[in-house]
C-alpha cells in the first residue's frame, strides 16, 4: 500500500483508479478511503473500521443501527469508545479556551439587537404598503420578519463576528426601496452607527452595525403574498418559492435555504456544531478563511463539516476532526463533494432560468478545481474562487492538520498544536504590500469591499509568473493610526517564494510592474470612484520583510512569538508547506 506522492491532479494508489488505502498508526488496522471512484470515501464495509485514538482491544466495537445520510452509505457505523469520547471532551475544553464560543451575555444582547432591528423592517415594510393603496390591516399582515444565516443559523457564531440576517419583503416592496428609504429609515435610528448600501454587487448587501454589533442583512422579493396562516420559514425551505423569482433573491433566499438543508442532512447537530467550531478556528488561524481571496469561506467549511458527519454518523467530535482532514487530504478533487443529489427542475414551469451546477453541460463548471456544492435548488459550487495556488495551500494544510492530530492522539501533544497560528511573516521574506485608505466608514466599507473582490484577479496573474510561487493572506490589518492624513484604512500581503524547481535561478529578474499596472486599472474602474473622488487611495508595492510597516510587525511580535513548535513531517512523500519549503530551496535575496 503506497501513496503517491503528485497531489495537483488527484493521487492514485498501486496504479488502480479507484482505490486509496492509508496506513494508519501501528498497532490499529487500516480503513481504505477510495474518493476517486465516487463522491464519499468507500472501499470500507460499513461497520468495518476500528475507532483511530482507541487502544486496540479484544472486544469487538460496538456498533450503532444502520442508516445513510447523504449519497453513499456510511464507511463506519462504529460508537466512539470511552477513549474517544474523553478526547473528544479535552479538545473541546481546549477549544473553549481557545476559540470561545460567544457568552449568554453576549448572545443576549446579539438576539435584543436583532429583535429591534426586526421591529424596524416591519415597520418600514408596512408603510411601503400602505404607500402602495394596501389597507393597514394588509399592510402589516404581509410584512415579514427577519431570517438569520451562515454561523449564527448554524449555531457556530464567534464573538465579535458579523450576524448574516435576511429580510424577505412582500411583492409590493421592492428591491430599489430596500436600499432607498430602507436605507434612509436605518440611518435615522439613533442605535444604528454606520449603514453602507451595496445594491451592486453580486449578491446585494447592506451592512449596518447597530448597537456595537456588525450585521449584514441580504434582502429577497416574494413572487407572491403569502397565504393567511403560511409560515414563512415553512414556505422559504420549499423549492416553489423560487418559481419566476429574480436571480439576486434567489441566491439570498438560498443561503437560508442551504445552512436549513445542512442542519438536517447531518446524523447529528451538537456533533457536527463542535466539529465545526473547530474546523472554523483552524482555519481562520492558519489563513485559510476567505472565500473572495480564494480559499474556503464559511458556508463551504460547514459543507466539508458535514459529509465527513455522514460518512461517519456515530463517530465523537474528535475522531471526526480525524477523518476530515483524513478524507480531504486525500480526496481526488476531480469529483465533487455533495451532501445530496444535485437536483435538475429547468423543465419545471418558472425554473427554466436557473443555472444548475454541472460540468457536463458547462464548460465554466468544468474549470472549477475543488467543487464543494450547495445541497438546496439550484445546486452551485461553493468554491468557485479557488485558483491552483489556494488549492496548494488548502492540501498543506489539510495535510498538516492530519498529521498534527495523530500526535495528540497518542498524547504527544496538545490540541492548540493543531490549529496553532500560521507564522506568515516568518515564513517569507518577499511580499507585495498593499493598503486600502479611507476618509470615512462608508468610503472604507464600500472601497475595500471592491478591491478585496478583485484581489483575486492580482493572484491568477502572479500565479504565472516563471520561478515564483505566491502565499496570499486573507487577514487585513489595521493600520493602527500609522497614516495620521488617513483615518482608516486596512493592510493586505500576498508573500513571494522562488524556488530552482519552478524555473528560478540567481539574478534572476522578476518584472512585476505588468501585473501591478494591470490590477490597478481593474481597481481603478471602480463605478463610485467619482462619487468619492479624494476620500479613498490605494497602495500597493513590493517589500522584503524587514521593510514590513509597524503595524504588520506589532502583529509578528504580538501573534507569532510564541516558542514555535516542530511541525510533522510527511514521510508518505517527503513533501513540505510552502514556507518550509521557502528555507529549504529559496535561491537568494536577489531574486
Amino acid at each position: 500500500i503506497w501513496r503517491a506522492a503528485g497531489r495537483a491532479g488527484g493521487a492514485t494508489c498501486g496504479g488502480r483508479a479507484g482505490a486509496m488505502a492509508a496506513l494508519v498508526a501501528p498497532g490499529r488496522a487500516w480503513e481504505a478511503v477510495s474518493p476517486l471512484l465516487s463522491q464519499a470515501p468507500l472501499g470500507a464495509p460499513a461497520g468495518a473500521s476500528p475507532s483511530v485514538g482507541s487502544p486496540p482491544s479484544a472486544a469487538l466495537p460496538k456498533m450503532g443501527l444502520p442508516c445513510k445520510f447523504g449519497i453513499t452509505d456510511p464507511i463506519s457505523l462504529q460508537e466512539p469508545s470511552d477513549a474517544d469520547v474523553a478526547l473528544s471532551r479535552r479538545m473541546v475544553e481546549e477549544l473553549d479556551r481557545g476559540c470561545p464560543q460567544e457568552s449568554l451575555e453576549g448572545a443576549k444582547h446579539h438576539e435584543a439587537v436583532l429583535q429591534e432591528l426586526g421591529l424596524v423592517v416591519t415597520e418600514w415594510m408596512a408603510e411601503a404598503g400602505l404607500e402602495k393603496g394596501l389597507p393597514e390591516a394588509e399592510a402589516r399582515r404581509s410584512a415579514s420578519k427577519l431570517l438569520h444565516l451562515g454561523s449564527y443559523k448554524l449555531g457556530v457564531a464567534q464573538p465579535g463576528s458579523d450576524i448574516d440576517t435576511l429580510c424577505i419583503g412582500p411583492p409590493h416592496v421592492s428591491r430599489e426601496a430596500f436600499f432607498t428609504s430602507f436605507v434612509d429609515k436605518l440611518k435615522q435610528q439613533e442605535s444604528v452607527d454606520y449603514c453602507v448600501p451595496s445594491p451592486d454587487a453580486f449578491t446585494p448587501i447592506i451592512r449596518i452595525k447597530m448597537r456595537g454589533v456588525s450585521i449584514d442583512l441580504l434582502f429577497a422579493k416574494l413572487v407572491k403574498p403569502l397565504e393567511e396562516g403560511q409560515n414563512l420559514e415553512d414556505v422559504v425551505k420549499d423549492d416553489d418559492i423560487l418559481r419566476n423569482m429574480d436571480d439576486k433573491s434567489v441566491r439570498c433566499v438560498n443561503g437560508y435555504r442551504v445552512a436549513e438543508q445542512i442542519l438536517q442532512l447531518v446524523p447529528n447537530a451538537a456533533t457536527f456544531r463542535e466539529t465545526l467550531r473547530f474546523v472554523k478556528c483552524w482555519a481562520r488561524r492558519r489563513g485559510i478563511y476567505s472565500n473572495v481571496l480564494g480559499f474556503f469561506g464559511g458556508i463551504t467549511w460547514a459543507l466539508l463539516v458535514a459529509r465527513v458527519c455522514q460518512l461517519y454518523p456515530y463517530y465523537a467530535t474528535s475522531q471526526l476532526v480525524n477523518r476530515f482532514f483524513r478524507v480531504y487530504d486525500q480526496w481526488n478533487w476531480s469529483k465533487p463533494v455533495m451532501l445530496c443529489e444535485i437536483e435538475e427542475k429547468q423543465n419545471q414551469p418558472g425554473m427554466a432560468l436557473f443555472k444548475v451546477w454541472n460540468p457536463k453541460t458547462n464548460p465554466a463548471d468544468r474549470q472549477h478545481v475543488m467543487p464543494v456544492i450547495t445541497p438546496a435548488f439550484p445546486a452551485m459550487n461553493s468554491t468557485h474562487n479557488v485558483t491552483e495556488t489556494t488549492k496548494r495551500i488548502l492540501l498543506d494544510e489539510f495535510r498538516r492538520g492530519y498529521e498534527s492530530v495523530k500526535t495528540v492522539e497518542a498524547d504527544r501533544a496538545e490540541w492548540a498544536q493543531v490549529h496553532e497560528p500560521f507564522q506568515f511573516f516568518r515564513q517569507f521574506r518577499h511580499f507585495l504590500w498593499l493598503e486600502v485608505l479611507a476618509r470615512n466608514e462608508e468610503v472604507y466599507q464600500k472601497f475595500s469591499g471592491w478591491v478585496e473582490s478583485k484581489l483575486r484577479i492580482l493572484t491568477k496573474q502572479l500565479e504565472v509568473a516563471s520561478g515564483m510561487i505566491i502565499h496570499p493572506n486573507p487577514r487585513q490589518y489595521d493600520l493602527r493610526g500609522t497614516d495620521p492624513e488617513w483615518p482608516l484604512g486596512c493592510g493586505m500581503f500576498i508573500a513571494m517564494a522562488f524556488f530552482k524547481d519552478q524555473g528560478a535561478f540567481v539574478g534572476q529578474t522578476v518584472d512585476l510592474r505588468g501585473h501591478f499596472h494591470h490590477f490597478v486599472d481593474v481597481i481603478a474602474q471602480w463605478s463610485e470612484k467619482d462619487t468619492y473622488n479624494g476620500q479613498f487611495l490605494f497602495r500597493v508595492k513590493r517589500i522584503l520583510v524587514h521593510q514590513l510597516p509597524d503595524y504588520a510587525r506589532d502583529v509578528v511580535e504580538e501573534g507569532e512569538g510564541d516558542k514555535k513548535r516542530a511541525r510533522p513531517a510527511r514521510p508518505e512523500d517527503g513533501a513540505a508547506s510552502a514556507g518550509e519549503q521557502v528555507k529549504k530551496r529559496h535561491v537568494s535575496n536577489g531574486v
